[in-house]
């Protein structure tokens, strides 16, 4: 069953309110609809559970486009699961449900006014009481396999924003430990969450002593075993350490993740830096070498031309010219070869400049959207799809032939990803890929090998007659411990 099969009526309502998570309508339409469609509902028996009952429980949400391949999978996994038992069963059901919850979480944070009615909703499909829908949600969210295909932080986000919607947390820190040093915050859910109390409880839980009991309480992240960070908690009742205890413990696998990433992206940023080095190399010599050549042929060019009688000067005017463009073009690679000049602009804008600069040497109609915040962007991530878009610009001034380019750069929570399509006259990919590396000409190559360094993906689509589209995938990866030290000051 998908967003389609349900009710008429429902789906109406839901394309026709617009808003947030929830509101009193939707509460009271949510539960009607599960009441009068949840096996055993109006006998008072527990309810026989199956997975188009829990995806008409999320009503509303489930129309979310941008989670929708995430629900696909929750799905998936589900089907697979069932099959398996040999049957729909609760256990079934709720781990559904969780994966439904973290796959929306990704897109937009849970808040608890809005998690109140679907608990009942839920509760009501599978004959389970709020609470105990709340608990297993929780302990299912904060362990969804789905959470270690994102980075890190937003994978941290995701488990601190649930935690506070699903449990009796008020609110919730997370704090890193630095040798001889006070906590820092990396990150919070709630407006007194990094104020001084609840840095006191991180520092007494990393320095391994036990807080004075009360509503602020913590407990250690553990990495590898040892003490990397505290989460800290603020509660409406006393009675929730286990609760706490599962959350720091799954945060656990999240924090092992990045050391292990931290230290792969420390080799890839190593090769990353050599190549850039290596074509800043290029770019000085050009400066110093070919460009010198070309001003002084210039500037030769010029002296004979005054030389000359007045009917071989248009001659001469050509050739001027010609050495004129060498010389811009020469200027343009060479700046374009420097990394430090390209980090500080806005990635927006070298990709603006980059079309614009095709679409007035060719006249072809390049048309770009950028969407998205690209600031968290590592300088090894900008390089490798600033190069990528240098090079597809090129491949299609040079060789496709085509009338119109479209540049589309996005930013979302997990990734950046580029797309460059051209309607150009295509080509046979791999054959063409392959005589171009064995020749030398290790463009495209070279930025996939980019891409695939940083954790990417890159593909490249085509056929003879065309289109043509470039795809890169870069994930939006920062060590947790740099994130960490930019963060806010904490209030006092």
């Amino acid at each position: 069953m998908t967003a389609d099969s349900l009710l008429p009526s429902t789906a109406h309502a839901s394309r026709g309110r617009a808003g947030g998570w929830g509101d009193a309508h939707l509460s009271a339409d949510l539960t009607a609809e599960v009441r009068l469609h949840a096996p055993g509902a109006r006998s008072g028996r527990p309810a026989r559970c199956d997975l188009g009952s829990v995806e008409r429980a999320f009503g509303r949400h489930f129309f979310d486009q941008r989670a929708r391949s995430g629900v696909e999978a929750a799905r998936t996994r589900a089907d697979r699961l069932r099959d398996a038992a040999g049957g729909m069963t609760e256990s079934i059901g709720m781990t559904f449900a969780s994966d439904v919850f973290a796959s929306l979480a990704v897109e937009r944070p849970w808040r608890s006014h809005d998690v109140r009615p679907l608990l009942g909703n839920i509760g009501d499909t599978l004959g389970l009481a709020p609470e105990q829908v709340s608990m297993q949600l929780l302990i299912g969210c904060l362990r969804a396999p789905q959470l270690f295909e994102l980075p890190p932080l937003t994978a941290l986000e995701i488990q601190l924003s649930v935690l506070v919607a699903l449990s009796p947390a008020v609110e919730a820190s997370l704090w890193l430990g630095q040798p001889d040093k006070a906590p820092i915050c990396l990150l919070a859910q709630g407006e007194t969450a990094t104020t001084r109390r609840f840095r006191t409880v991180a520092r007494e839980i990393l320095e391994g002593r036990q807080p004075e009991r009360g509503l602020i309480i913590g407990a250690a992240v553990r990495r590898w075993q040892r003490p990397w960070a505290a989460l800290v908690i603020r509660v409406r009742s006393r009675d929730v350490e286990a609760l706490l205890e599962e959350a720091a413990s799954a945060i656990s696998p999240v924090a092992e993740r990045d050391f292990l990433l931290e230290r792969t992206a420390e080799r890839e940023r190593l090769l990353v830096s050599a190549g850039e080095r290596r074509l800043s190399r290029l770019g000085f010599d050009l400066h110093d070498g070919a460009l010198q050549h070309v001003a002084t042929l210039g500037a030769d060019v010029h002296r004979v031309r005054t030389e000359l009688p007045a009917h071989l000067k248009p001659t001469l005017d050509s050739l001027a010219e010609g050495v004129s463009e060498l010389d811009r073009v020469l200027r343009e690679l060479a700046h374009s070869l420097e990394p430090a000049s390209l980090l500080r602009r806005p990635l927006a804008g070298v990709v603006e400049a980059e079309a614009a600069s095709l679409r007035e040497r060719t006249g072809i109609d390049v048309r770009t959207r950028v969407l998205g915040d690209f600031s968290a962007m590592t300088a090894s991530q900008k390089i490798a799809v600033i190069r990528v878009v240098q090079e597809a610009c090129a491949n299609v001034r040079e060789h496709s032939g085509a009338a119109s380019v479209e540049i589309v750069l996005t930013a979302s929570r997990s990734c950046v990803d580029l797309q460059i399509t051209d309607d150009g006259d295509g080509f046979e990919v791999a054959r063409t890929l392959q005589d171009a590396a064995q020749r030398g000409r290790l463009g495209l190559v070279g930025g996939s090998e980019r891409v695939r360094l940083l954790g990417g993906t890159f593909d490249v689509r085509s056929r003879v007659g065309g289109p043509t589209t470039v795809s890169v995938i870069v994930p939006r990866w920062q060590p947790l411990a740099a994130v960490g030290e930019s963060s806010l000051q904490l209030a006092y």
